[in-house]
């Protein structure tokens, strides 16, 4: 069987996603960000030293252009390197501040990606401002190795934080989960108690959180209901059954002496009392089985079904009355187990139905182990009353409890100007695991 997730590992999961997400895009963003801080850097040092020489050429054209490691200058675009002036004539491939980078700078090749700033100056002329590579000179770049001991400790430094709100929020975590999932585990495994009476009645626990108790008076309030209703229900059935069988025994035996008095044939009014007292004492029995919790499995014996099905035609002969109705039989003679008692309520059930509703027609009855079939032919088509009692006798109401405490399966088909019931008495075979009515339930058969 498949268990569901637990709700900590959930909640925790999903709190330790959202962290890995933010810590994630925040390892991203700082690389980028970084890069970005060092081109501001670059872009107001070269700006700031075009601005401070634009304003001394202009009280002395004789200043020199400002040139350092990084970079250096000229005035004019014709005193730039032949390489610089062309790269000028096309588009810049990223902005900064001041500065226009023209080409890859993070190509290998030198003439790739250079920087370039103008300033324009007093007289109309124009300082380019672009960076100098160092990379083929004699000796190459000049390392920086205070610089780079200072940034990897930085970079560090960064790591540390990044774990340092990783770890702590994971405990966090931890421990907010188990305060707030602890209490509703010991929720959910007090409800699997409360099967036992003595457990809805006795005090309930104390679950540290207002919604949780409140959780578990309606849990425990619900469950009273429903048992107290399960114990009306049981007891209704059962102080039916009981007082049913002491009027039912004093028909019996007075019947029995009026057998004896008339010589062992009844008349026909006696015998259908003798028939209606016989079929009420089978359904006490059968009530009294059923208002059980743990019905024991009723003793089956061997049943010829075309005998059974006879008699309950001839039982039920008088509901025919003036109608001209035709009963077709096609019943095996081979004999099965079934409980005789509930086969014969069932079974007599929807042939009583059958013969109340039918109209002038015919009524099929087949039987070929393990599935009874009465079929309902009615040759003009009436419209049929709605009706809440499930049908004439007990019903399929009655017949569904029945049947699903045997394990059997009913079906109800109903279509125009036939009604079909099918009873199967071994459900694995049937389509549908657990009895159930199909159609509608409130139609008679």
């Amino acid at each position: 069987m498949r268990k569901g997730l637990s709700l900590k590992w959930v909640i925790s999961g999903s709190f330790l996603l959202l962290i890995a997400v933010v810590l994630m895009i925040y390892s991203l963003l700082l690389p980028e960000y970084g890069v970005r801080g060092f081109l501001y850097t670059a872009s107001a040092m070269m700006e700031e030293e075009a601005q401070y020489f634009a304003r001394h050429y202009k009280k002395d054209p004789t200043t020199p252009t400002p040139s350092n490691y990084f970079y250096t200058s000229v005035i004019g675009k014709q005193a730039l390197p032949e390489k610089i002036r062309q790269v000028l004539d096309t588009p810049p491939s990223l902005s900064f501040g001041a500065v226009q980078v023209f080409g890859d700078l993070n190509s290998d090749d030198e003439d790739e990606g250079r920087a370039v700033l103008t300033q324009p100056l007093a007289d109309g002329k124009i300082l380019y401002m672009f960076d100098v590579d160092h990379y083929h000179e004699e000796g190459g770049e000049v390392e920086t190795p205070l610089s780079d001991a200072y940034l990897e400790r930085e970079l560090g430094g960064v790591n540390f934080i990044s774990l340092a709100v990783f770890i702590p929020a994971l405990i966090i975590i931890a421990l907010l989960v188990w305060w707030l999932v602890r209490p509703l585990g010991r929720l959910a495994q007090w409800s699997t108690t409360l099967k036992d009476p003595a457990a809805v009645s006795g005090q309930r626990p104390h679950f540290g959180f207002k919604e949780f108790n409140m959780l578990a008076d309606a849990l425990a309030q619900s469950v009273r209901q429903v048992q107290g209703a399960s114990a009306r229900e049981g007891r209704l059935l059962r102080y039916t059954s009981h007082e049913l069988r002491t009027p039912l025994a004093v028909l019996k035996a007075n019947i029995e002496l009026l057998t004896l008095q008339s010589g062992g044939v009844l008349p026909p009014p006696l015998q259908r009392i003798e028939r209606s007292v016989l079929n009420m004492q089978r359904i006490a029995e059968t009530l009294l089985w059923m208002s059980r919790e743990l019905p024991e499995p009723l003793p089956e014996e061997a049943i010829d079904m075309s005998g059974l099905v006879n008699e309950l035609i001839e039982e039920h002969r008088y509901l025919i009355g003036t109608r001209d109705i035709e009963l077709l039989l096609n019943i095996s003679n081979e004999p099965c187990r079934l409980p005789l008692t509930a086969c014969r309520i069932v079974v007599g059930n929807f042939l009583r139905n059958a013969l109340q509703y039918a109209d002038d027609g015919s009524v099929d009855i087949n039987f070929e182990y393990p599935q009874l079939r009465i079929v309902n032919r009615i040759r003009e088509a009436k419209q049929l009353e709605s009706s809440s009692d499930f049908g004439y006798g007990l019903g399929l109401e009655l017949m569904r409890q029945l049947s699903a405490r045997l394990g059997w399966h009913i079906n109800v088909l109903i279509e125009q100007q036939r009604f079909t019931v099918t009873l199967n008495f071994n459900a694995a075979s049937s389509v549908e695991a657990s009895p159930t009515i199909a159609q509608n339930d409130d139609e008679p058969t």
